[in-house]
């Protein structure tokens, strides 16, 4: 299990919050281009985001990997860089 990585995972959901529907709210703007790089792991493909919480992640994803490259948007494609 890669703790760093589910730590930013966790960190990165307290950052969201959810409206009436269930739809990801951003109340605050993230402090610093660190957060604004860790915010997007709450939008990363549920599949993947499963596999970090189980120690499953795809052996070319790391918390450094992840704050350096650019993260497709389409979950489709998240999985085909990660995959």
């Amino acid at each position: 299990m890669d703790q760093k990585l589910i730590a930013a995972l966790k960190r990165a959901h307290t950052m969201i919050q959810r409206d009436d529907t269930g739809l990801p709210v951003i109340e605050r703007r993230p402090k610093g281009s660190h957060e604004r790089r860790l915010i997007k792991l709450a939008f990363l493909d549920p599949g993947l985001q499963r596999d970090i919480l189980m120690g499953r992640q795809p052996r070319n994803m790391s918390l450094a990997k992840f704050l350096k490259e650019p993260l497709p948007l389409l979950w489709s494609g998240q999985i085909a860089v990660f995959r």
